[in-house]
């Protein structure tokens, strides 16, 4: 038994050894991850360490090969150019800061290119605009961030995009909800290649709770009820205001979104604006003082604002609050 143990770690850590393998190795399934100026860190970092876990060969690439500065600041150099990357199983679009991205030449032609062989292609959060940019959504379901939902629906009317899900697969093109989402999506994808239970193992090895059949999904928060309409466009904010959200929490049932507030408007001026913001939008019935209700999915939201004091009158707390009626079996 003694001389049996330490083969037996050796036997159990060898996963965990192959999950490292040189990204560079001739790997039964390589994975390219396009990279540009201002990607979120987690949309291709997250994809990496599930694909580099399940033994798949990973390789980041840029138009250039050059470093890219990423959405927080990290700097990261890429292991090949356009012109010198392997081919591809798949191919990976993460999102970010995607506006230069999204309208780079180089970027698009490489991605129609590369995606003609590729067995998947995955876009992450709001790479799914430059995915849409390519035009190879065209006529299929997408999803990308949830504060930009309807933003891509805007963009490309001839993309079916949908909310309420993690994910959207159309058998080869792939695209996830906002940043965590895209760890669930390569799993998914590991599923896709190499079975459920592999991707599970990898999934374990992570200590990661993954849903196959899709799990949390922020875009069924109860924020949702609250149009941007309202907020954007409704309310005449002060000028000089300053807005910080340092709470903005909730469940499917019910949200507050709480904001330090400095401005010369005071805080009960601030509270009639909101109204009147209400008020014009038309989407909303008044229900009492700073307190709003209309009726949507087939369930009573009600609205409220309310203010609390801070160091001075320039300084105060505004609190957004949402709570719908149970939904209805």
């Amino acid at each position: 038994m003694r001389r049996l143990l330490p083969l037996l770690a050796m036997f159990f850590a060898l996963p965990a050894l192959a999950s490292h393998e040189p990204h560079g190795s001739a790997l039964p399934v390589r994975v390219g991850i396009v990279l540009f100026d201002g990607v979120q860190i987690i949309d291709f970092a997250g994809p990496y360490e599930v694909f580099g876990t399940a033994g798949f060969g990973v390789v980041t690439v840029s138009p250039d090969g050059k470093p890219v500065t990423t959405a927080m600041g990290l700097k990261v150099t890429p292991d090949a150019s356009f012109a010198t990357a392997p081919p591809f199983d798949v191919l990976l679009i993460p999102g970010g800061d995607v506006e230069d991205a999204q309208k780079d030449p180089r970027v698009l032609e490489f991605i129609r290119q590369r995606s003609v062989p590729a067995r998947q292609v995955l876009s992450v959060c709001t790479g799914a605009f430059i995915l849409g940019a390519t035009g190879l959504l065209d006529g299929d379901k997408a999803t990308t961030f949830t504060p930009r939902i309807d933003e891509l629906a805007a963009a490309f009317p001839k993309i079916d995009v949908i909310r309420d899900v993690r994910w959207a697969d159309n058998g080869k093109l792939i695209t996830s909800a906002g940043l965590s989402s895209g760890i669930d999506a390569a799993l998914h994808v590991v599923a896709r290649v190499r079975g459920t239970d592999e991707a599970r193992t990898v999934a374990m090895r992570l200590e990661y709770d993954w849903k196959p059949d899709g799990g949390f999904v922020r875009s069924r928060m109860a924020d949702r009820f609250l149009t941007k309409k309202l907020l954007q466009a409704g309310v005449e904010w002060p000028k000089d205001a300053k807005f910080d959200e340092y709470v903005s929490t909730g469940d499917l049932d019910q949200w507050v979104s709480r904001y330090h507030v400095e401005t010369a408007t005071p805080a009960a001026e601030l509270l009639d604006r909101l109204d009147a913001g209400a008020r014009k939008s038309g989407l909303w019935k008044a229900a009492g003082k700073h307190r709003w209700t209309n009726r949507q999915e087939g369930r009573d939201v009600m609205l409220s604002f309310e203010t609390q004091s801070g160091a001075d009158a320039r300084h105060f707390e505004l609190d957004i609050m949402l709570k719908a009626s149970p939904a209805q079996p």
